[in-house]
């Protein structure tokens, strides 16, 4: 005698299905950096930024952090604190390895907060474009991948698509080790 057994039904596939993906896939949040959603930094950090000549707004971030877009007249970039981690990113997007003339945060595209399956902060992404120095008419764009590790944020890479960087992501790169560094 053989006993059949009912089909699953759709909601518990679907909730099984539900349950993997929300497990298998570290989530993010996006937020803006658009003028309209900022708003002026406590005065205090307001004066640190005067003082050197540079305007500020913070813009929205997950709790326990703090998103600052900051600008000269010639580039802007971003500026994160949470537990434990403070970056800036002028060197490493204005001085360190610019991709042209003018490199600034391009505040259209949302600033991405991945999560890990922890549910803790563990990457960044973010727009940056600039005059192409070989056509001054024409503008490159590349989405800096940033790094959130214990105690220091590192920049891993730089991509041209959201799905590439997003890869980036979902590979796990860390920043590299402070003793291997030259």
């Amino acid at each position: 005698m053989r006993v059949r057994l009912a089909p699953p039904s759709v909601a518990l596939v679907a909730a099984l299905a539900g349950s993997c993906a929300t497990h298998a896939q570290p989530d993010y949040v996006a937020t803006s950096i658009r003028s309209a959603d900022c708003t002026a930094p406590p005065p205090e950090v307001a004066a640190r930024y005067a003082a050197r000549d540079l305007g500020v707004q913070q813009c929205p971030a997950p709790e326990g952090w703090r998103l600052l877009f900051v600008s000269s007249d010639a580039s802007s970039w971003i500026e994160i604190a949470g537990p434990d981690i403070t970056w800036s990113g002028e060197r490493a997007i204005v001085y360190e390895s610019p991709i042209g003339n003018f490199p600034n945060v391009d505040p259209s595209h949302a600033v991405e907060w991945h999560r890990d399956t922890r549910g803790r902060l563990r990457t960044v992404i973010f727009r940056v474009t600039a005059q192409d120095p070989a056509t001054l008419q024409a503008t490159r764009s590349v989405l800096y991948v940033l790094r959130l590790s214990d105690m220091r944020a590192c920049v891993i890479g730089r991509e041209a698509t959201d799905e590439r960087a997003r890869a980036m992501v979902r590979d796990g790169a860390d920043c590299p080790d402070r003793m291997a560094q030259p």
